[in-house]
């Protein structure tokens, strides 16, 4: 009986390293890496508009709305945002209607894996060595979030130096 309850532990042990080891963190979004410009992003994906932004509400300096039938996965996004920073794709964004939160839900266990933090309500983190990934369930829409670490680190420089300077005053 013991011997079949080490062999019961060991084998989900096997099936955790295994399911670990497929999970990966996202290189980009498809076929676009980390660090592609937007000309890279308008030749492979239909780009609805792209415009400066407020770094220090959003990530990146610059956002891209994709336009046309771009689906994440099987499911069609209401948006799909891609934010640059000195013309690099460091993140990128899909919002979708919460009736495909399950299949979002799914599909995001499979490609990543168990998530890193799992937050109260509906959202949990996967934290990777070069990105992360955020999901976020909504009432009106659910969001998918993937961003490089440098990214992060940028923005929270970027704040501090804000900070710095609220501080110091006129």
């Amino acid at each position: 009986m013991m011997l079949k309850i080490i062999a019961g532990a060991l084998y989900a042990a096997i099936l955790v390293v295994a399911a670990i080891a497929h999970a990966e963190e996202p290189n980009g979004y498809r076929d676009i890496p980390w660090g592609a410009s937007e000309d890279t992003l308008r030749f492979r994906i239909p780009t609805q508009s792209c415009n400066v932004i407020d770094s220090s509400v959003d990530f990146g300096t610059r956002r891209c709305r994709v336009g046309g039938n771009v689906t994440y996965g099987k499911v069609t996004p209401n948006a799909v945002f891609f934010y640059f920073r000195n013309d690099m794709l460091v993140a990128w964004q899909v919002t979708a209607h919460p009736r495909f939160r399950e299949t979002l839900a799914r599909m995001l266990l499979h490609q990543y894996g168990k998530p890193t933090i799992v937050y109260k309500g509906d959202h949990v983190t996967w934290k990777g060595r070069t990105s992360d990934v955020d999901f976020v369930g909504g009432q009106v829409q659910d969001v998918v979030v993937a961003v490089t670490k440098a990214e992060l680190v940028t923005r929270e420089a970027e704040r501090q130096e804000r900070a710095r300077r609220a501080a110091k005053g006129p």
